[in-house]
């Protein structure tokens, strides 16, 4: 299934406003980069700044709903990213996307896994990890695939996340696989 049919099934407009994220994200990260929300602590970043003043500034330039996501852009573009105990650090979350990129291992060419948060921080992972509790193996995994990858579900803790492939717009396919989980929680607390 199309990841942009599984969030928004037939209908038009919902297809129509997916299909205008990544210029819309873009706008977003060109407010974000201007943004300055002061001096960080010790990660997470988002945990350490003057969150009630940073939000303040950010609803200046976005809705509501927009606010915590360019605060943690702005994070970082200005401060970078990594990881810090298996979480983001930068947001202080575990990572809702694992990105595999090609690499040349001299002889052949095989996968690596970096653990990707939405704020834009990578790091090293390993295929088959949750990024939540962090069991591996691929028989802990229940598995759904889309045209754009695949949505896992840890059997031991429940989470949510993505895997893909490298790919261009790797920021859009990201906050769509994010739209697709909220939808998937959603359902799952309304009972259906």
């Amino acid at each position: 299934m199309e990841l942009n049919r599984a969030i928004c099934g037939d209908d038009p407009q919902c297809r129509g406003e997916l299909e205008k994220l990544p210029s819309f994200l873009q706008q977003l990260d060109d407010i974000t980069q201007k943004l300055d929300f002061g001096p960080v602590g010790e990660s997470p970043f988002f945990a350490h700044i003057d969150l009630r003043r940073a939000r303040d500034v950010a609803r200046r330039y976005v809705p509501e709903e927009f606010v915590d996501y360019i605060i943690r852009r702005s994070l970082f573009f200005r401060y970078g990213g990594g990881e810090d105990g298996g979480k983001c650090r930068v947001c202080g979350v575990p990572a809702s996307l694992v990105v595999l990129r090609r690499e040349d291992a001299d002889i052949f060419e095989g996968y690596k896994a970096y653990a990707r948060c939405v704020c834009g921080s990578t790091w090293p992972s390993r295929p088959w990890r949750c990024p939540n509790c962090g069991v591996e193996g691929r028989e802990n995994f229940e598995v759904y695939l889309l045209k754009e990858g695949r949505l896992l579900r840890c059997v031991r803790c429940g989470y949510l996340f993505g895997e893909v492939e490298e790919a261009g717009e790797l920021q859009a396919l990201h906050v769509k696989f994010l739209l697709l989980i909220t939808k998937i929680s959603q359902s799952q607390n309304k009972g259906y």
